[in-house]
């Protein structure tokens, strides 16, 4: 995988059933090759993901948008616009095909047109557009970028945000998510939670305790959207491949293996968030193999 890792222009379209869904983009950011694939040897995994001079690797932030009864539904936020500038290149941050608002407006929806926004979790990488400063002035303080929106996470995720350890806490930025609770948009959910006909919040803890993936479904067709209970395609097929900032590494192989073979029995579609743009793709297991294949999509439908 070299450093282009986008495999399709964005937004990209596809279906689920009935639905017409976007995949969207905030950019790339890098990784230690240590956080991203754990215990892993490097001569294993860079045979997957080619790391640059610093030993990092390349993770998209994908996102998911579609409609269901008039209501449009926002997956994922990236990273947003808060960072500094020493983060910015820590991170090594970069935008190729624009923000995951310029895309929003490349398919004619405008931060005020979001009913829902459903966070996996509330790391940075997941839930920085959140928010952002009011009139782009840091010092105007800090309002929810999607105005009349509901925004919604577990309540264990919520908690561990709030009040995290010193392990857990630079993960968390702050400024992202305690302005949704102040304005009273903050929903919290516990447990398995049917948010409309379309959506399906299961629990997937492993990678934070709160944690949480969602099924999307309509008809005889379905979608999950694994959040980082799988970074990448890989860590489906290789349920022994615990990334380094999984806190609870061993519930996330458990996770990891009721996921795959729930979209095996559907033959769901995956959209995997840190997975080479679009991240979408469906695991397939030949007769008598042990492991799971992530085979890509990358054609738009």
């Amino acid at each position: 995988m070299n450093d282009d890792i986008a495999r399709a222009d964005a937004p990209f379209r596809f279906t689920i059933g009935s639905l017409n869904v976007h995949i969207l983009n905030d950019g790339v950011f890098r990784l230690d090759g240590g956080g991203l694939f754990g215990r892993v040897p490097k001569v294993l995994w860079e045979k997957v993901v080619t790391p640059d001079h610093l030993n990092r690797a390349p993770l998209s932030m994908n996102s998911m948008l579609f409609e269901e009864n008039g209501k449009l539904i926002l997956m994922e936020t990236g990273y947003g616009d808060k960072l500094s500038a020493k983060e910015y290149e820590a991170f090594g941050l970069t935008r190729p095909q624009g923000s995951l608002l310029d895309q929003l407006a490349k398919i004619g929806v405008k931060p005020e047109d979001i009913d829902i926004v459903i966070n996996t979790h509330l790391h940075g990488d997941h839930a920085g557009w959140n928010t952002r400063f009011k009139d782009g002035d840091p010092a105007a303080g800090i309002v929810p970028t999607f105005p009349n929106a509901v925004y919604i996470t577990q309540k264990l995720e919520w908690e561990h945000a709030a009040h995290p350890t010193e392990l857990t806490a630079p993960g968390y930025p702050s400024n992202n998510f305690h302005v949704l609770k102040e304005t009273g948009v903050l929903h919290l959910i516990e447990g398995e939670t049917r948010i409309s006909p379309a959506i399906l919040l299961t629990p997937t803890p492993g990678h934070t305790i709160g944690h949480q993936s969602v099924w999307v479904e309509s008809g005889m067709a379905s979608a999950l959207f694994t959040g980082d209970a799988a970074v990448m395609g890989v860590h489906l097929e290789r349920l022994n491949w615990v990334s380094g900032v999984d806190n609870f590494p061993i519930q996330s192989v458990e996770t990891k293996r009721v996921l795959v073979e729930e979209a095996l029995k559907r033959q769901a579609s995956v959209v995997v968030t840190h997975h080479p743009f679009p991240g979408l793709g469906i695991l397939r297991r030949e007769e008598g193999q042990r492991r799971a294949v992530f085979q890509e999509i990358t054609e738009q439908s």
